[in-house]
């Protein structure tokens, strides 16, 4: 079962008057343990009561990732003791992107 089908019954569920806490064991029982979860169901209900019905993800802002991969991993070659926190400013990327290459390179 897919998020927007899931969302579909939180909704279904919402208008019937239900509480996320029942939907999501509901949910649970009928479609397989770990379909969803209460935290889940809480959430969106709670989007629900401010008006927001739209069962789309919604869209998340993070950093752009600008970085050059020769360039980060000509960085991480030339200074492997070099903080991660710069190397990550130098490129205007997350500690995690270059962490995450750095670690790629070290499995190598």
């Amino acid at each position: 079962m897919d998020k927007r089908q899931t969302r579909t019954l939180f909704l279904f569920q919402f208008k019937l008057g239900r509480n996320a806490a029942d939907t999501a064991q509901n949910i649970n029982v009928a479609f397989g343990l770990g379909t969803t979860n209460e935290r889940t169901a809480q959430r969106r209900f709670r989007k629900f009561r401010n008006c927001d019905e739209s069962l789309e993800d919604d869209s998340c802002e993070g950093r752009p990732s600008d970085a050059d991969k020769d360039e980060m991993k000509a960085m991480v070659e030339a200074n492997p003791r070099m903080i991660l926190k710069d190397n990550s400013s130098k490129l205007n990327v997350s500690i995690g992107a270059v962490s995450s290459h750095w670690q790629v390179e070290e499995a190598r």
